[in-house]
């Protein structure tokens, strides 16, 4: 009997949010890290820690194999084994994932079979990579926050570099080996509030917003964050990943986004959406363009969250860094560095893809 497919799919070339797993881009799977049956299309990842031929006849499946293109900043397929041919031992890759296909399933095995190593490939409600989770220490005394970025102040809490170097991050929006904005990733936490502070290095600065239209910021340059009051690695998160397709994580208040810039003026602007409208925390952003740095300092409420926060306690937090300058925006041009396959902000908004954050 042939299993039903479940919730997670694949889908190849351009994610956007229109893509489902009935489309003509698109692949079904009846299961994620789960044991092989008849008619089974499985995906595995590193989290699968039986053997994947345990149980099962390979002899009657194939397997695709993704690995991440550093190059390309996203999956691709490198290899695919024709029913019969899959070996006794078959390994997750280091940075990528596994795909068997049972013989009955001939339109998937197709279209597999048939994908090309060049075309980029989404896992929707699955994270591949092992290395997206932090801790974040608490604060010995406090955090400013006035968008004054200063080491001696932060130098304590540093969480990681976005540059083209780092695999955790995608510049796939921009030109190739022309990855001009970089930045530096501060966290850290109270009892009354979870602080971000993002710096970036930038030539370029454009963000023509107000406060009476904040939301709008996303077009130019600033910083998209999204906070899960919930583990991404948790069941509920798992099962309600798909923003597009199932919005009840946002509806019931467990992930919220928010939008923080320094506009044209110099001014700090911000925007929530999602379960509320008023943001009360604090926020202070500014640009210094002899420099070419801009500072965002966030800090978010933990009351806002309805979380006492513990040490052990995990949770989602992640951003982009919108970078979309005024050239780019006449030529309709988006350049945002997010975390790798959007890291659940940019586009299909995939919340399996938000970093896990434990408290220190």
């Amino acid at each position: 009997m042939i299993p039903p497919f479940c919730t997670n799919f694949l889908s190849f070339g351009a994610v956007d949010t229109k893509v489902n797993a009935t489309a003509a881009n698109a692949c079904q799977l009846t299961g994620v890290n789960v044991p092989l049956s008849y008619g089974a299309v499985v995906l595995y990842t590193y989290l699968y820690e039986d053997d994947i031929s345990e149980g099962a006849d390979l002899a009657d499946f194939a397997a695709a194999l993704f690995e991440y293109d550093e190059k390309k900043f996203d999956y691709v397929k490198t290899d695919f084994c024709e029913v019969g041919k899959v070996p006794a031992q078959i390994s997750v890759p280091d940075d990528g994932f596994v795909v068997l296909i049972h013989k009955a399933q001939e339109k998937v095995l197709s279209t597999l079979k048939n994908l090309d190593g060049e075309t980029v490939v989404f896992p929707h409600g699955v994270q591949p990579c092992a290395d997206i989770n932090y801790t974040v220490k608490k604060v010995a005394g406090k955090l400013e926050i006035d968008g004054k970025f200063s080491d001696a102040e932060w130098k304590n809490y540093h969480i990681d570099s976005v540059n083209a170097e780092n695999p955790l991050w995608s510049y796939a929006q921009f030109e190739k080996d022309n990855y001009y904005s970089t930045a530096e990733y501060y966290a850290a936490y109270d009892d009354e509030y979870l602080y971000l502070c993002v710096v970036v290095s930038s030539p370029y600065h454009y963000c023509p917003v107000t406060s009476a239209n904040a939301s709008g910021m996303w077009q130019y340059e600033c910083i998209q964050v999204k906070f899960s009051s919930v583990s991404p690695a948790s069941e509920y998160i798992l099962e309600n990943f798909d923003h597009v397709a199932n919005n009840a994580a946002v509806k019931g208040g467990t992930v919220r986004s928010y939008g923080f810039a320094a506009n044209d003026e110099n001014e700090t602007c911000f925007y929530e959406s999602g379960f509320t409208t008023t943001f009360t925390g604090k926020a202070g952003c500014s640009r210094d363009d002899a420099k070419q740095l801009t500072v965002y300092e966030v800090a978010l409420p933990w009351a806002e969250q309805s979380i006492t926060p513990a040490k052990g306690m995990e949770f989602g937090l992640t951003f982009s860094i919108n970078s979309t300058n005024a050239d780019d925006v006449a030529k309709k041009i988006w350049k945002n560095i997010t975390y790798r396959n959007g890291g659940g902000v940019i586009g299909r908004n995939d919340w399996s893809k938000i970093p896990v954050i434990t408290l220190g």
